[in-house]
């Protein structure tokens, strides 16, 4: 983390224990952080900018993953189909899981959002009607 970046202390990340192996590791919820209230907010940033940092890099170096064939042999066609069916192409490829990822970064970033929203109106409530009772001098 730069200087410039923010930090944030006091933020625990609790892995989900799947047991599957994944080449691109599943997005925590909500659920599965533990955020002190007055840093949601920032949180929530960290966790959106790293999602457009990633998918700016994968849009950079998406080209370099396709490649063409070596030679016009039967073994370097299906070598080559293979690698990019499995890498670019495929229903399931490395390209698509790492989409995912972005979008349930970004998905999750949004959440954070909400969930601080709702504190701070629950909060402004709990404030208001607690005001409401206070002695009043007669």
């Amino acid at each position: 983390m730069s200087e410039n970046e923010p930090s944030v202390t006091g933020a625990v990340y609790r892995q989900s224990s799947s047991g599957l192996p994944a080449a691109v590791p599943s997005v925590p919820g909500v659920k599965d952080l533990q955020v002190q209230p007055d840093q949601v907010d920032a949180v929530a940033k960290i966790i959106h900018d790293q999602a457009e940092q990633l998918e700016q890099r994968l849009a950079q170096r998406l080209g370099q993953l396709w490649i063409d064939p070596p030679s016009e042999d039967i073994v370097s066609k299906h070598a080559v189909e293979a690698w990019n069916e499995v890498v670019v192409a495929g229903e399931s490829s490395y390209e698509k899981q790492v989409r995912s990822y972005v979008e349930g970064l970004r998905t999750l970033a949004d959440q954070l959002r909400t969930a601080s929203q709702t504190y701070q109106g629950n909060e402004d409530a709990t404030v208001g009607a607690l005001e409401d009772r206070r002695v009043h001098p007669a």
